[in-house]
């Protein structure tokens, strides 16, 4: 969640809104286009991680389906949203890393 240019200025100026501009070192940031790709890869990993495990346990299968759903929805949504800025900045880093950059809107 840092500049992937310095290393050091923050990536963000909101939850997930990637600042245009480092303010250490100025690099362009806003010319990463991350788009869908963080969403998807958030909710592939956790599905792998973290739902598929949980139909392991059998109280998920033999519980009542609105006690359930009452337990692991508000778990899931705190995961999902703490993790989306995370795999955001890895996908910025990524595209940086590989000299993609998209057009300026």
């Amino acid at each position: 969640m840092r500049c992937p240019e310095c290393g050091q200025g923050k990536l963000y100026r909101a939850y997930l809104k990637v600042d245009p501009v480092c303010g250490v070192c100025g690099h362009d940031n806003g010319q990463y286009r991350a788009d869908d790709g963080p969403a998807y890869f958030t909710m592939l990993i956790i599905g792998h991680l973290v739902i598929a495990p949980l139909l392991i346990f059998e109280f998920v299968w033999k519980a009542n389906p609105l006690l359930v759903l009452a337990m692991i929805l508000p778990l899931l949504a705190v995961i999902t949203l703490g993790a989306l800025p995370v795999v955001k900045g890895g996908v910025v880093g990524v595209l940086w890393g590989l000299n993609l950059k998209g057009d300026h809107r």
